[in-house]
């Protein structure tokens, strides 16, 4: 029996680049919306066409029949390895028809799916040698992705009008747009704005699946998250990442492993986002004690939150300042709990709390650059379990997130005024701490804000001052937060502090969530 097939392994290049490159919220969610149809429904016509099929019983049964190989038992022509993570596999009898799917699918991607980048590399799998196959599959797929870099928008001339969303030449009139802003825009625009209806539709499916669709909604406006009117608003940009999925992936044994892992994988990370959204609906009154004003439309609350990407094994949304921590903290503990049938798997987030009329593409890059700064602590500290690190982005600090760390949040002395990244149970001590300073005794604040402003301040001073602050709390019957070492008698050791962290969480951490547990202990 031979046991090798030709396989067709997709990618797309720079999909981040694609959502995120422009700062209207509509158009990212249309792109997300995007890149997740040209595994579902391009590759479906391509593939019907190909073969002239019109039963799709086809798309699904690599996740609903794991083990069975059906190119080797049958006479099919072609058969879905599995799609996840960002790829798609495909297996063909011949490689002149993993060719032709090649030619009609890009041509497809390049008349609907304006903008985007795809990428492929064909070869053969070997189902006796299947991980040693796949590898090489990628690491053709690796050298396809650094040597060829196809256009896929029409170029801008000097007599083309430029699309105000995107640079690129305006060449369609879009009536989807308000009256007064309708204008020519970019084939890239146009079909971002029309993919985004049909990602409304299936959030809307979701919520209906689990019951809140009655009573909630999402929203494409960026400034309708609970903010607010009329203050210093902020939004949360949350990026989350697994950690080490693609080497999980390649270390498949056989085929039906790889299956059932990104079947997993998929479901585990939907069902962390619906976590998110339960939580919401339980602490729905707390939230709006926390003075986070829950809009309605058309009589349903709108969430505090919107989805851009729900990947395989990758989320971005947006949500209210007050909240992006808690809700990635939320998704972080329940995605290790719902993929622990998978191994060791985690993953780590980066949480950009920026104002809501900060460039949303900027709050967006920094938010991928704290997740990998996350990532990076992970691998320093050879630990297998999630992590987070966020940023506050008060204004008036530019430049990369390493830079704004070592210039701005560093003393003379070269203490480091922050202890990010965290992994996410030290994250719940650090909760603690939070906690301890915004406790109340006899309806009063322990720890007065003129307290907490000094030991801001104290932080950039020296051993002398915050030492006479340390004794100015002991007359008063207090001490600092207790915080792994840190046992409230000293503000720094060995050049670091987790005081600063604490003051900053204490307006982007809800008080009803600051007990520290985990996220199936909060309570009401």
């Amino acid at each position: 029996m031979n046991n090798q097939v030709s396989a067709l392994l997709l990618d797309t290049i720079s999909i981040q680049r694609y959502i995120f490159s422009t700062n209207n919220l509509k158009e990212n969610i249309g792109a997300s919306q995007i890149v997740k149809e040209i595994y579902d429904s391009h590759l479906k016509e391509v593939i019907e066409e190909l073969f002239s099929i019109s039963d799709d019983s086809y798309y699904n049964e690599w996740e609903e029949k794991p083990e069975k190989i059906a190119i080797l038992e049958h006479s099919s022509p072609f058969e879905i390895g599995y799609i996840g993570g960002g790829n798609a596999l495909i297996f063909f009898k011949n490689e002149d028809m993993a060719k032709k799917f090649i030619k009609k699918w890009s041509m497809r991607l390049l008349i609907y799916c304006a903008g985007l980048i795809p990428a492929c590399a064909v070869g053969k799998i070997d189902f006796s040698d299947f991980s040693n196959s796949l590898k090489r599959l990628f690491n053709q797929l690796a050298q396809n992705k650094s040597s060829f870099l196809p256009e896929t928008v029409i170029r801008r001339h000097g007599i083309t009008a430029e699309c105000p969303n995107t640079g690129y030449s305006a060449e369609i009139w879009c009536e989807k747009l308000p009256d007064d802003k309708q204008n020519y825009i970019s084939s890239v625009s146009n079909a971002k704005i029309d993919a985004s209806e049909k990602a409304d539709k299936w959030l809307q499916e979701i919520l209906k699946k689990y019951g809140l669709d009655d009573e909630y909604t999402f929203t494409n406006q960026i400034d309708k998250l609970g903010q607010s009117k009329g203050k210093d608003s902020h939004i949360a940009i949350v990026h989350i990442d697994g950690n080490d999925v693609g080497t999980m992936i390649k270390k498949q044994k056989n085929l039906k492993n790889l299956r059932e892992f990104s079947k997993e994988l998929k479901k585990a990370t939907l069902e962390s986002f619906i976590e998110i959204l339960l939580k919401i609906d339980k602490h729905k009154k707390d939230i709006e004690k926390e003075g986070i004003k829950l809009e309605t439309k058309e009589g349903k609350t709108i969430l505090p939150i919107r989805p851009i990407i729900i990947g395989g094994d990758d989320i971005t949304f947006v949500s209210e300042g007050r909240l992006g921590i808690w809700l990635a903290k939320i998704f972080l503990e329940a995605f290790q709990e719902k993929t622990s049938s998978l191994g060791n798997l985690s993953a780590c987030a980066g949480v950009a709390i920026t104002k809501t009329k900060y460039p949303f593409y900027r709050g967006y890059k920094l938010s991928e650059d704290l997740t990998r700064s996350a990532k990076d602590a992970r691998k320093l500290s050879n630990d297998n379990g999630s992590w987070i690190d966020f940023h506050i982005a008060y204004g008036g600090f530019s430049g990369e997130l390493k830079e704004i760390r070592e210039n701005h949040y560093k003393t003379q002395e070269t203490t480091s005024l922050i202890l990010r990244p965290y992994k996410i149970t030290d994250l719940d001590e650090l909760i603690k701490g939070v906690a301890e300073l915004k406790k109340k005794k006899d309806g009063k604040d322990s720890y007065p804000r003129s307290k907490i402003m000094k030991l801001r301040q104290v932080l950039y001073l020296g051993e002398n001052e915050q030492r006479l602050f340390i004794e100015e709390l002991k007359v008063r019957g207090l001490k600092l937060p207790v915080y792994k070492d840190f046992k409230g008698n000293d503000i720094i050791l060995n050049n670091k502090t987790p005081y600063f962290d604490m003051i900053e969480l204490m307006e982007f951490y809800p008080e009803f969530a600051l007990n520290g547990g985990k996220y199936e202990d909060i309570q009401n």
